[in-house]
């Protein structure tokens, strides 16, 4: 007999929670009205594809947007060079459709030096710096060749050309020359910006061009001037300058640190006659928790320390506040997500409404990592705290290889997101047919969700044969806990760091596996009990718990090293109470495998109800109006419907063809075909 396990329980109520809004707070009207709180799925936005029709008129850019709950682009000069019209359309199309929701996809890391108003706005200290050095002698302003006690923390392959080729790889870092009071602390109103043109490392001779960014050559003291490259990096063409986000950032004349003018200029964009007025809020492309690069020198005193002062993460700390800024200034009717594809992006759970998922797992990955994006999305449907919840995973697919099938990963991906309860956001030149039923021509089509996610499983025997239900002592014995804290309560394993370095992470060996062939599909619950060091046990931000694998067999090697994604696959725990996990992994059969747990930070974490199945992930859940089973293992599974659903139901498939079938009924106790990496969409007669 077949069973089906119920694990995850997504709550879709809205929750009434009052978010406190500071004095400067912009009134703004209720998002109650919008499509994409109501229940119907599969809920979607459109992504992207930002300056797509511009050149065409208004009504041809509507009505290609407009079978879409919502829309997000790029409207303003912040990283990529966008025309006016772009911000007008925008606007316009909101206060058309007030029923759509409108949100800006704004860089939540840097912003762009070719726009001259960036230097009026912001002053030196509001940018990342990286460790520098010292002059060897005095500078004259009209010198362009300098020489350092040691020029190698400069480099002429600085900045990474990423996105469209414009046919370099690399430029050059930018310098700042400042001078020094007699503390050694930087004056910032007395520098000047300059471009390394070449170095020779031999001589630590710098040849730079001078006054840069409307910075003008002065003459510098050798024993009074530091010289530090500028953490930047080069999106859509532009080179952008790091905002510094820490809670170090140096502040200016006006006592502003960059998050206060960066929040600034975003009332003047959203406020009353501001270029985004109609617009409902922000989906950030990226704004990482951690540094990005481990070459920062966040506070200024000429050290690298990665966001990191004395143990506390002073950028964490720094971008808590710059986000909990935002929640304030524009109140709870004001949409925030971040992208979160990775450890070190964004999880302020409880300011922001939800997460991006670039590309169902990642930028570069349609598949491999589906576990994180299943667990990440579970945590904030479970535990967020904002007003509204928002969530969508995006149809990006970068890897080549993934671009092969991206007909059935994107439809994979449209299936899943409806399973989780969060919208899918392709872009609108995409044409992905089940996003309005084939030939139903209908948004929306699977109607409201009659029960939750559930994956769905064959009638082998659990491995542990239950013993992870309880908890079982000899179960436990199976973990390395020498140097931990432990103890069994209540059918729960409690386990915590004994490490004097509290923010240290804890690995944790597990339970030895022999799996004879096939798949490994992994579910636990975790809490996390004493939160972070930094943040307490009051934060709803999460705690990692990841799982590697040790003993997988060798993948074969993939583009953008792709092969290398299917271990370490991530989970989220908080102290808002238990989290459901689930952790997948792919063709593991033939070896002995060793689960190894790694755990942020040494506070204690409980878990619970473990469960190890030799068996390929099927996920299935039932609306209103259709059936969606989403098959992310690499084989084809036959299932029959009575596994999947509540009660006699009739169904037919999808008809997705231009030229439509004949026959596409199937019955109750029929055996569907679900295509490996791909989802199914059936429709109820």
């Amino acid at each position: 007999m077949k069973r089906l396990i119920a694990f995850l329980t997504l709550i879709f109520a809205v929750l009434n929670l009052k978010v406190a809004v500071g004095q400067e707070s912009t009134e703004r009207s209720s998002l109650e009205e919008k499509q994409v709180f109501e229940a119907d799925f599969p809920k979607t936005l459109s992504f992207r594809s930002d300056k797509w029709l511009l050149t065409a008129p208004y009504d041809t850019w509507d009505k290609r947007h407009i079978q879409y709950d919502g829309i997000t682009k790029k409207y303003l000069q912040e990283e990529v060079n966008m025309p006016v019209v772009a911000a007008q359309r925008a606007n316009t199309y909101a206060k058309k459709h007030p029923e759509k929701l409108m949100l800006v996809h704004l860089n939540g890391e840097g912003k762009s030096v070719n726009d001259k108003a960036t230097f009026k706005l912001y002053f030196p200290g509001h940018w990342v710096y990286e460790k520098g050095s010292t002059p060897a002698h005095d500078i004259n302003k009209n010198q362009n060749k300098i020489i350092l006690n040691d020029a190698t923390p400069f480099s002429l392959k600085a900045y990474t050309v990423h996105g469209k080729d414009i046919g370099v790889d690399f430029k050059p870092h930018d310098i700042l020359l400042v001078k020094l009071d007699e503390n050694g602390d930087r004056i910032w109103d007395e520098y000047e910006f300059a471009s390394i043109i070449n170095i020779d490392q031999e001589t630590n001779e710098i040849e730079i061009k001078r006054g840069q960014y409307g910075s003008k050559p002065r003459n510098f003291n050798q024993h009074d001037t530091y010289i530090a490259p500028i953490a930047a990096d080069i999106w859509g063409g532009n080179l952008m300058y790091y905002y510094n986000l820490s809670s170090s950032c140096p502040r200016d004349q006006n006592g502003h640190t960059a998050a206060d003018v960066f929040v600034s200029e975003m009332k003047d964009w959203f406020g009353k006659g501001g270029v985004l007025e109609n617009l409902d809020g922000i989906g950030f492309d990226v704004n990482y928790f951690n540094v990005k690069h481990k070459t920062w020198d966040c506070n200024n005193d000429g050290q690298i320390d990665n966001g990191y002062i004395d143990g506390k993460n002073i950028w964490r700390e720094g971008d808590i506040a710059f986000l909990q800024n935002i929640r304030d200034t524009f109140g709870p009717e004001f949409i925030i997500t971040a992208d979160g594809w990775n450890d070190n992006m964004q999880k302020a759970v409880g300011i922001l409404n939800g997460m991006e998922t670039e590309g169902l797992c990642r930028w570069n990955d349609g598949f491999r990592q589906i576990s994180r994006t299943i667990n990440q999305h579970t945590y904030w449907n479970l535990h967020n705290t904002a007003k509204y919840k928002f969530s969508y995973i995006t149809a990006k697919l970068r890897n080549p290889a993934d671009e092969k099938i991206a007909d059935q990963l994107r439809r994979m991906g449209l299936g899943l997101s409806s399973c989780l309860g969060v919208a899918y956001s392709p872009s609108p030149t995409l044409e992905i047919p089940e996003i309005i039923g084939g030939s139903l021509n209908q948004p929306n089509w699977l109607g409201q969700p009659l029960g939750a996610m559930q994956y769905v499983l064959g009638d082998q025997e659990e491995i542990f044969l239950g013993k992870g239900l309880t908890m079982d002592v000899d179960l436990v014995k199976k973990f390395d806990l020498k140097d931990k804290i432990h103890q069994i309560q209540n059918n729960q394993l409690i386990i915590k760091g004994a490490s004097e370095n509290r923010r240290k992470d804890m690995i944790i060996p597990g339970p030895d596996l022999k799996v004879a062939s096939g798949d490994l599909l992994i579910l636990f619950e975790a809490k996390d009990i004493d939160g972070f060091v930094d943040l307490g046990n009051g934060s709803l931000v999460p705690r990692k718990i990841n799982i590697k694998m040790k003993g997988l067999p060798q993948y074969p090697e993939e583009p953008m090293r792709g092969h290398l994604l299917y271990n370490n696959l991530a989970g989220f725990m908080g102290v808002n109470g238990y989290t459901p996990l689930m952790f997948y992994f792919r063709n593991v059969g033939g070896a002995d495998l060793k689960m190894i747990l790694e755990i942020e930070e040494q506070g204690a974490f409980a878990i619970r109800n473990l469960q190890v199945f030799n068996s390929p992930c099927l996920i299935s859940r039932e609306f209103e109006n259709g059936l969606v089973v989403v098959n992310p293992s690499f084989e084809s599974i036959n299932i029959d419907l009575k596994q999947v659903t509540s009660k006699e139901t009739n169904y037919r498939k999808l008809d997705t063809s231009k030229e439509g079938k004949k026959d596409l009924k199937i019955n109750n106790n029929t055996s569907v075909k679900v295509p490996y990496l791909d989802a199914l969409f059936l429709v109820k007669n």
